[in-house]
């Protein structure tokens, strides 16, 4: 038990044993130690060394003989408390290289169970007033049942209070009524059926059989965002 607790704070398995030889031991001579611990002659001084560098081994010579001893125990909650402060010293690197990562990857979902799924666990743990941007899909595109689907998703959308906008070619025009999403028209031939949502692209597809692509994507998603906010700025409301 105290041999695994010795390791999970940072010495291996013989810095270990060779420790706790020497707190039983007491002040001893590298023969002794050797016979105690069973480590390899080879590599007891190199375990020794390091050791003495954390500060829970020292040594003095009698006689030009070399004893080796433990530190008290209790030194061993200083070099914890110093592993912990050069730890926390580099957390914000480490979370500033988290947040620089380019984390990418596509799935594929199949079918209008599939996607509802998507969409609603897209927004889970949604705050209110985060952006959702959306792409709409041509009309030509939908059936009674996309109709249905979309209306239930927007519900959905409506308990998070989420910050909808949805961008739709002007050919496509109708004034909406109760209903807190916010559209736009513009005279672009728009990408259609793309939803973004922090770091995720949704393309969505309703022709025969519907099919979406999730993108998880730094890049990408940014990417979108700014062209679908750029052309927000231009639409007519």
């Amino acid at each position: 038990m105290i041999e695994e607790t010795l390791q999970e704070v940072g010495l291996n398995r013989r810095e270990s044993i060779c420790y706790i030889a020497l707190l039983e031991l007491g002040s001893s001579k590298v023969g002794n130690i050797l016979k105690k611990t069973g480590i390899p002659s080879s590599k007891i001084y190199e375990i020794l060394d390091k050791l003495i560098k954390r500060g829970l081994v020292s040594h003095i010579i009698k006689r030009n003989v070399k004893y080796y001893q433990a530190s008290n125990p209790k030194v061993l909650i200083s070099y914890i408390e110093e592993k912990k402060k050069k730890v926390e010293e580099i957390v914000p690197e480490l979370i500033l290289k988290q947040k620089l990562s380019k984390k990418q990857s596509a799935e594929l979902y199949e079918g209008q169970k599939a996607i509802f799924s998507l969409l609603t666990n897209l927004i889970k743990d949604a705050r209110p007033k985060e952006l959702y941007l959306v792409f709409s899909i041509n009309e030509e595109n939908k059936n009674e049942q996309a109709n249905l689907f979309f209306r239930n998703i927007t519900l959905r959308r409506k308990e998070k209070r989420l910050d909808v906008r949805l961008l739709r070619n002007i050919k496509y025009y109708k004034k909406e009524k109760h209903t807190k999403t916010k559209v736009r028209h513009t005279n672009f031939s728009l990408p259609q059926g793309i939803t973004i949502f922090r770091n995720y692209i949704i393309l969505l597809t309703w022709t025969d059989y519907p099919i979406a692509i999730k993108i998880e994507s730094d890049i990408v998603s940014n990417q979108m965002r700014d062209f679908f906010l750029d052309l927000w700025k231009i639409a007519r409301r």
